[in-house]
């Protein structure tokens, strides 16, 4: 895996130093590395042991180039990194760099409209309100219909009005996760509408045959001195009408001085057939700089069914740099 690195990064350097001449670029990543003490019972046969995880690190490019006055062309490149062994799971333990939001896109006056692989609106929403998003069995996925990143998307986002904007975003049949449609140019759809400010983000958002779920969800997330409290509700529903399920969870993160922060999180899925998933975290973050974060967190998942009940956790002690 470190050679791939090695031989990519050169390429990455060339191309961002090209693009220099004519556009407005920046190179970025996270690392985000973690030593965690996980134990699972889901698994059946059950897990319990050490693990060193890379939690979603990147490293991308993303720029803009000029077309006219107000007018411009925007584009981003990211690929996730497996720091910790190299071995992607979605290419099921393949030594590989993992795509993660990349697009070509047109910024002016009307907005804003990109095509590639991205998330979907829905997922937009809830980036901040995740305290513990990417980490394992944090990242509310685990538990969760809606977390979204699809390929083939086309999404438009609007000029921002008193704090209000809207995102709409449509994948042709060629990759609609799943879908069950009929095969059109806007085989799933995913839009949201927004609001903004110091003290309040909140959306409301509506998918439509994306993974295979109708799916309707509420955030908001509110900034009162030195603390943030969120929170969501969704219902998400199969396409052929054969499951429903209803998920909420609230979170807070409570800042104990310009180092120290607090955060916590607290959420469950009931899929209406006497099964429950109940997650619950809690985490201290200590802030080195604005770059960098020491941080120790423990989270668990409680299964719950008529047949049995499960429970899954992970105490992690990491290190996050972005750059």
């Amino acid at each position: 895996m470190m050679n791939r690195i090695f031989l990519t990064l050169p390429i990455l350097a060339t191309t961002f130093l090209c693009f220099n001449s004519y556009a407005d670029n920046t190179f970025y990543g996270k690392a985000n590395l973690t030593l965690n003490d996980f134990k699972q019972q889901s698994s059946g046969a059950g897990v319990d042991e050490w693990q060193l995880n890379s939690n979603a690190s990147r490293l991308g490019v993303r720029g803009t180039h000029a077309i006219s006055d107000g007018f411009e062309a925007i584009y981003q490149l990211e690929y996730e990194v497996q720091i910790d062994d190299g071995k992607s799971v979605a290419s099921k333990g393949k030594d590989t760099l993992e795509q993660r939001n990349s697009y070509l896109g047109l910024r002016g006056g009307f907005g804003e409209i990109i095509a590639g692989k991205h998330d979907t609106p829905m997922k937009l929403t809830t980036n901040r309100l995740d305290r513990f998003n990417d980490q394992v069995l944090g990242d509310i996925k685990n538990y969760m219909e809606g977390e979204d990143r699809l390929s083939n998307v086309v999404m438009y986002t609007s000029p921002t009005l008193k704090g209000f904007f809207a995102r709409a975003a449509f994948i042709p049949a060629e990759d609609s996760a799943g879908s069950s449609g009929d095969g059109g140019l806007a085989d799933g759809t995913s839009y949201s509408l927004n609001y903004s400010s110091q003290l309040l983000s909140a959306a409301i958002i509506r998918n439509t045959d994306v993974d295979s779920q109708d799916t309707t969800r509420a955030v908001a997330d509110f900034t009162l001195g030195k603390t943030k409290l969120g929170g969501l509700w969704q219902e998400a529903d199969k396409t052929d009408g054969s499951a429903s399920e209803d998920s909420w969870f609230i979170s807070a993160t409570h800042d104990l001085s310009t180092n120290w922060r607090l955060k916590s999180q607290y959420g469950n899925t009931d899929y209406g057939n006497g099964r429950k998933d109940t997650q619950s975290a809690i985490g201290v973050d200590r802030i080195l700089n604005s770059d960098t974060i020491i941080f120790v967190n423990y989270i668990q998942i409680e299964r719950d069914s008529p047949q049995l009940s499960d429970k899954d956790s992970s105490f992690a002690v990491g290190l996050e740099l972005s750059f």
